[in-house]
């Protein structure tokens, strides 16, 4: 099994030990974070692996936020493309599923910026298109005026009859709760059907990231909905099944009465110490925002553990592209936020750094 393994995933994971080498450092955001102007943010950024790319998109002027983001959208897709299309069989078929992940949270930011009547840039700020023709898609979008338009336009039909299906509730309740969820779950259900054709250690491998995922979401979603008195039906609209496993979790907490509930019932799981951090952090706080970057921060380090050790499996594969898309992320956040002259803590509470 191991040689065959290698002989599968040995060239892709060679190429991603050599990239990985690339991603930026702690020290990197830091200085990132404490630029002085945008100007000095990006000769800092242009010190970085991201230098070459600057220099080869940008050889006269100076970039802003919306025109780099667009530059680092495109080195993501060529990424992308270049790893995945060394692959063949049903392990580009997974990838290729697996990418949809990025492609389901893109189209939720831009359901709910439009929902709120963001302007387009500050759309586009947190949707990271993982190809050429995901960007003019994206651009497209979120030219319309409403949610209802934009549905009616969207380009991937399952998506489109899935979000239908749930528009009536959306409108009822005036939240996008329920067509995230229906993308969440036409994503979810997607990826565990490649995964049937994986041997059990590939597929745990993969279900301990989406399961945590999902599993710390649905625990935010019961704080928010308890915080702010949400009928049952919309919390009830609000909550995404997936495994065996995460729906034990999710019966638990939704039967809670209250966010301290909510989180004594989650440290009786396998997220005990995370369960306690949170529940000191909204202590002291009273911002469910600080809790949504803890959990961030323990997924990014559980897509960490996946580049450690044996690489020859799904979760080389999977662990980098994720680490990839958290830092093209990163870096848009923090351009936009230095641009607009935000501090560098409100900045960094909308990044997350393993």
């Amino acid at each position: 099994m191991s040689f065959r393994a290698a002989n599968e995933f040995g060239f892709i994971n060679a190429r991603i030990r050599g990239m990985k080498s690339r991603f930026l450092t702690v020290g990197d955001y830091e200085r990132l974070l404490q630029s002085d102007s945008y100007d000095e943010f990006l000769k800092l950024l242009s010190a970085t692996s991201y230098g070459d790319l600057i220099a080869k998109e940008f050889p006269y002027e100076t970039p802003y936020p919306d025109d780099l983001a667009l530059a680092l959208s495109k080195d993501f897709a060529q990424v992308t493309y270049s790893l995945t299309r060394t692959l063949s069989g049903k392990v580009r078929e997974f990838t290729d599923s697996y990418m949809n992940m990025f492609l389901a949270e893109s189209l939720k930011s831009i359901i709910r910026g439009l929902h709120v009547n963001l302007n387009k840039s500050e759309i586009l700020r947190f949707a990271v298109p993982v190809s050429p023709e995901q960007q003019e898609v994206f651009e497209s979008l979120v030219q319309y005026n409403s949610v209802e338009t934009m549905i009616e336009n969207l380009p991937y039909w399952d998506i489109r009859l899935a979000l239908l299906t749930r528009l009536p509730a959306y409108e009822e309740y005036n939240s996008t709760a329920p067509l995230e969820v229906a993308i969440e779950k036409w994503y979810l259900k997607n990826i565990l059907e490649v995964l049937k054709k994986f041997p059990k250690e590939d597929q745990d491998r993969v279900l301990d990231i989406l399961e945590a995922r999902v599993d710390l979401r649905n625990v935010l979603t019961m704080m928010r909905a308890l915080i702010l008195s949400l009928e049952k039906r919309i919390i009830e609209m609000s909550l995404v099944p997936f495994t065996r496993k995460s729906n034990a979790i999710l019966d638990d907490i939704s039967t809670s009465n209250s966010w301290k509930e909510v989180l004594n019932r989650l440290s009786s799981t396998r997220y005990s110490d995370l369960a306690s951090r949170a529940a000191r952090k909204y202590e002291d706080e009273q911002d469910l925002a600080a809790i949504e970057l803890i959990f961030e921060d323990y997924i990014a380090q559980r897509v960490k553990l996946q580049l450690t050790a044996f690489p020859f499996h799904l979760g080389t594969i999977i662990g980098f592209f994720n680490l990839k898309f958290y830092e093209v992320r990163n870096i848009r956040s923090i351009a936009v936020g230095i641009e607009r002259g935000e501090s560098p803590n409100d900045i960094r509470r909308m990044i997350t750094i393993w």
